[in-house]
């Protein structure tokens, strides 16, 4: 049974989140959003101030619509990374709303508009594909739709049955190619890292089941994607990624096999990674996990920028890059 005490958080609550809400629509929050602009280009940091200030400047960083300010990869990726992440994940108060900044990558327009029959890779796919559907039925793409999980790969095949349009693959896809245990838990699935010294990863994989795992295959991305393309000059038209933590090696395997450059829209779900070594305690490891989950998503940043510009985003919610004509080849 709840409480008063409940009542009273619930009500501050939601009266909290419509003064978020309408701080992120478009043309809202401006008297605040003034003030906080001027901390930013002051680049003060550490002030109390701006670390008040995130709601409205992460609003308004979504799309390029702060005053006076143009997000320059090289000197502000680390700060805008460290100043979010508390927002989504390290409070766990999701201030920003999820749903709300997501809702970009189905209904913001792409520019210049996908070409229909042209070609989309969605990787994640997880158990009904749904994004992928939306993509399909809006503009016509042949969806090449990636789930490692036997058991979500089933479900989704079920889903998609006799749907035109739809190639389904068994796989996901890193760095290189492996065996890897997946841990199965709703919309958020994730690579258990096992290590036993002086064991081959087949041995590992053989003799520890993890409650809740499934093994699963990971592909290297710069040798799955040019053969799913069955052409190293095939065009993509849409790279949609929601992988849990791989968006960086995919990110890197295409750049590597020099094909991030045939891709025209990029749309990438980007997650803090997980530290697993060892650490003192709690803090110390969430720390640690900050620490390289920034320094991927900056490097991340770094290559993407070699071929695209980013349109909208913000860290650890979505994002969408596009293409520079002149990076076409």
């Amino acid at each position: 049974m709840k409480g008063p005490g409940w009542l009273v958080w619930s009500s501050s609550s939601l009266f909290f989140c419509d003064v978020l809400c309408e701080a992120l629509d478009l043309g809202a929050a401006e008297q605040q959003l003034g003030p906080c602009a001027d901390l930013l280009l002051a680049r003060n940091g550490q002030s109390d101030e701006l670390m008040a200030c995130r709601v409205p400047l992460l609003g308004s960083l979504h799309d390029d619509r702060i005053p006076g300010y143009t997000y320059n990869i090289t000197e502000d990726c680390h700060f805008w990374a460290s100043y979010a992440a508390r927002d989504r994940h390290v409070e766990g108060s999701s201030v920003l709303g999820f749903t709300r900044l997501a809702a970009f990558r189905l209904n913001s327009p792409f520019k210049p508009p996908l070409r229909r029959n042209g070609t989309a890779l969605y990787i994640g796919a997880h158990r009904s594909g749904d994004d992928g559907l939306v993509f399909q039925r809006r503009h016509g793409l042949h969806m090449h739709l990636f789930e490692p999980s036997p058991t979500y790969f089933e479900m989704l095949q079920d889903s998609l049955e006799g749907a035109p349009g739809f190639t389904l693959h068994n796989y996901g896809l890193g760095a290189k190619t492996r065996r890897a245990h997946l841990r199965l838990s709703g919309t958020a699935s994730r690579i258990v890292n096992l290590t036993v010294p002086e064991r081959t990863e087949l041995e590992e994989l053989e003799d520890l089941e993890p409650e809740g795992t499934e093994q699963v295959l990971i592909r290297s991305a710069a040798e799955a994607i040019p053969e799913v393309l069955q052409d190293k000059r095939a065009f993509v038209e849409l790279l949609h990624i929601n992988c849990e933590g791989c968006e960086y090696d995919v990110v890197h395997g295409l750049n590597q096999a020099g094909q991030l450059s045939r891709v025209g829209q990029i749309q990438i779900a980007t997650h803090l990674l997980e530290y697993t070594g060892p650490s003192d305690d709690f803090q110390e490891a969430l720390s640690l996990s900050l620490q390289i989950s920034v320094k991927r998503y900056c490097e991340m940043h770094q290559t993407l920028a070699l071929t695209h510009d980013r349109v909208w985003g913000l860290p650890w919610v979505w994002e969408r890059w596009t293409r520079r004509p002149r990076s076409a080849g």
